[in-house]
């Protein structure tokens, strides 16, 4: 049940959506009810590995870094 970011092509606010497998229904911005929207790449997209925030490290003592 992944958490995706949208932004809206209307009035342009951006908002999450939590995705169940198997919906399939259009996106619906929450500030104007347009279902013209748009997934966009969040900031968690591009954590991997040892570079995120709080990444766990296991020569540490609280097995973060």
């Amino acid at each position: 049940m992944p958490i995706y970011e949208y932004q809206c092509k209307s009035c342009e606010s951006v908002f999450e959506k939590l995705i169940f497998k198997g919906d399939d229904e259009d996106i619906v911005c929450p500030c104007c009810c347009s279902k013209k929207t748009k997934k966009v790449l969040s900031a968690t997209s591009f954590m991997s590995g040892s570079s995120g925030l709080a990444s766990c490290s296991p020569n540490t003592s609280s097995g973060f870094s």
